[in-house]
């Protein structure tokens, strides 16, 4: 019996042996898969995450305006206030279902795209001029733009259903790069990019500034200010009068500016 016995538990002990290391074979087994799963996880969020970084570090240079959900029209929380350089910048009625896009590319603003726009009623649709304000109401990122969604500081006459009332219009300028440029690029640089079609105010008064130096002659002035809102002339005295200025040529060059 006891060669029974004793048999009977080496068979067991040799049997609970083999099943451990199988228990242990498994489990290093799946520890490994998760493993991989994993560090595929992190590369696939890793890949896709220059995308939200340089949402966030927009978001910060042009903190967002907020509307009211049931009111496009009101502003509940104001963010930066930018001042459009360039014509071409197509927009249409906050209210409208449509939301125009208009492209740029290497600083030039083009037309605006899309077949569905093409079903739209277009009576109501401007173009931002140069000077006027727009909040930043979104961004979006894509593989080869950056979108900038606008909604307009001031109001504008819209004729809705024969009759006219004020309200704000909406735009969406859409910078177009090339595929592989943006997961790399500098925020700064797209930024500078941005500001030379539409700017923050502080950049705006830079890009904008206007210097007139004494001895420039009356075409380099105009040239510089354009034509002024009156003239007074002296004879060899002239004084060139604008909306913040006047600007005094004797003999025919600048001798002060007032």
């Amino acid at each position: 019996m006891a060669l029974i016995k004793g048999g009977t538990n080496t068979d067991m002990q040799r049997h609970d042996s083999h099943y451990t290391e199988a228990i242990k074979r498994v489990l290093s087994l799946v520890l490994l898969i998760l493993a991989g799963s994993s560090a595929g996880f992190g590369l696939g969020v890793h890949a896709t995450d220059w995308k939200g970084s340089l949402k966030d570090a927009l978001e910060k240079s042009y903190p967002l305006s907020r509307r009211a959900g049931f009111s496009p029209d009101r502003i509940t929380r104001e963010g930066v206030v930018l001042v459009i350089q360039k014509p071409g910048i197509a927009a249409d009625p906050s209210l409208d279902l449509r939301y125009s896009v208009t492209y740029v590319r290497k600083v030039q603003v083009g037309e605006q795209g899309g077949a569905v726009a093409a079903l739209f009623n277009k009576v109501n649709t401007r173009v931002f001029e140069p000077g006027e304000r727009v909040y930043v109401t979104g961004t979006k990122i894509g593989n080869d733009y950056v979108m900038l969604e606008l909604l307009s500081c001031d109001m504008f006459p819209v004729i809705v259903k024969g009759s006219t009332r004020q309200g704000r219009y909406k735009a969406a300028l859409s910078f177009k790069f090339e595929s592989d440029y943006l997961p790399t690029a500098d925020p700064a640089k797209i930024e500078s990019l941005i500001s030379q079609v539409i700017a923050t105010q502080a950049q705006a008064a830079a890009q904008n500034t206007k210097t007139i130096s004494l001895g420039q002659t009356i075409e380099q002035v105009q040239a510089i200010l354009g034509q002024p809102d009156r003239v007074v002339d002296l004879g060899p005295k002239k004084i060139f009068i604008y909306k913040d200025m006047k600007v005094i040529f004797t003999d025919g060059k600048v001798s002060d500016v007032q």
